[in-house]
């Protein structure tokens, strides 16, 4: 069976190739990115981050990720969060909000 790879350098070499070049310009940032395979978010879960935000909380040693509506997030400023991972998107709104 030749099953194309849903992610991974093995989808996308030539994104990869850039990516690896651009880890290896900037190795002092290098360590604190990695790149994502969406696929859990997108196709399984069908999360529309332009409605909702993955909020992230550490919890018994596990870190669990809940999506909840944008607008509700916003409102919610007793949390202090921080941005953790931003989309490609041009609005450059936040996709995960985890704990400072």
């Amino acid at each position: 069976m030749n099953t194309k790879p849903a992610c991974g350098p093995e989808r996308d070499p030539d994104f990869f190739e850039e990516v690896d070049k651009l880890f290896a310009k900037h190795p002092e940032a290098a360590d604190r990115y990695a790149v994502k395979c969406r696929r859990l978010e997108l196709e399984i879960l069908k999360i529309d981050f332009k409605k909702q935000v993955g909020v992230t909380r550490i919890e018994d040693g596990r870190i669990v990720t809940e999506f909840l509506d944008r607008d509700k997030v916003e409102r919610d400023a007793g949390l202090a969060r921080m941005c953790c991972e931003w989309p490609k998107s041009d609005d450059g709104s936040c996709s995960f909000i985890c704990p400072i």
